[in-house]
C-alpha cells in the first residue's frame, strides 16, 4: 500500500464514528480526506451523494493513484461512486479542463443529487465555476439555521449557491433572502428551491427571495446592478 493510501486509510479509520453518525442524520456529502492536515497537502476527497470529487491544489495526481484512491473510498463506503478529479495545480488554483490525467465519465458530470441534515442539494463534481457548490465545512451551521429559523425573516448574506438560505426555509423561516453578487449562482439554486420547498419539513408559506447586487448599501461600486432572481 502507498504512502497515500495509507495516509487515506487512518483517515477513514479516525472518521468511521463521524460517518456511522452523518448517516443517522441523514447526510451524504462530507470531506473524506483533508490533506493538508492528513499527511497529503492540497489533497482533498469529498463525497458529494453519489460523485467522489478528488481535488489536487499543490501536486498533480498519477492516474493510476487516482484510480487506487477510488477504489479505496468505494470499498469502505460500500459504494460504487461517480468519479470526478478536478486538477488545480497550476496558476490560480484554476481547473484543468482538459483532463490531462483522467477523463470524467458523462455520469458523473451530470446534475446529481446528495443530501445534508436529511435535505436534497443539487450536486455536480465539475461546472462552470470553480469551487464545489456546497461548502462542506458550512454542514454544522446550516444545520443549526435550519434548527432556529422557524418563523423568523433570514438575511442570507454572500449567499453563493445559498445553502445556508434554503437551511433556514426548510426549517420554517417565514421569509428568507439570498444576496450575491453572481447571478448565476442565485439562478442555479432559485431552480433547487423549488424541491426544498416541497420538503415536507418546510415551511410552504415560506417567502424566498434570490437578489444578485454588486453594491452594497452606502458603498456604492462604479458600475454596480442590482436585480431580482424568481422568487418561489
Amino acid at each position: 500500500m502507498s504512502s497515500l493510501n495509507q495516509a487515506l486509510s487512518v483517515a477513514l479509520d479516525n472518521r468511521q464514528a463521524l460517518l456511522d453518525q452523518l448517516h443517522g442524520q441523514g447526510t451524504d456529502c462530507y470531506r473524506l480526506f483533508h490533506g493538508s492536515q492528513e499527511g497529503a497537502s492540497g489533497l482533498t476527497i469529498d463525497r458529494y451523494g453519489p460523485q467522489l470529487l478528488v481535488q489536487s491544489f499543490h501536486t498533480r495526481l498519477d492516474r493510476d493513484a487516482l484510480l487506487a484512491l477510488h477504489e479505496q473510498a468505494n470499498t469502505r463506503l460500500g459504494l460504487d461512486t461517480l468519479l470526478v478529479y478536478n486538477d488545480r495545480s497550476q496558476g490560480n488554483s484554476h481547473v484543468d479542463r482538459h483532463d490531462t490525467v483522467y477523463k470524467a465519465e458523462e455520469a458523473a458530470l451530470a446534475d446529481h443529487v446528495g443530501h445534508e441534515w436529511g435535505l436534497n442539494y443539487r450536486v455536480r463534481g465539475r461546472h462552470a465555476g470553480q469551487d464545489p457548490l456546497l461548502f462542506l465545512d458550512l454542514r454544522n451551521a446550516r444545520g443549526w439555521v435550519k434548527q432556529h429559523s422557524a418563523g423568523k425573516s433570514v438575511l442570507n448574506l454572500f449567499a453563493y449557491t445559498c445553502g445556508v438560505g434554503l437551511s433556514a426555509a426548510a426549517g420554517g423561516a417565514s421569509e428568507v433572502c439570498n444576496l450575491d453578487f453572481a447571478e448565476g449562482n442565485l439562478g442555479w439554486v432559485a431552480r433547487m428551491a423549488r424541491s426544498i420547498r416541497n420538503c415536507r419539513r418546510c415551511n410552504s408559506s415560506s417567502r424566498i427571495i434570490f437578489r444578485q447586487s454588486a453594491s452594497w448599501p452606502g458603498c456604492p461600486l462604479p458600475h454596480a446592478a442590482a436585480s431580482n432572481c424568481p422568487a418561489t
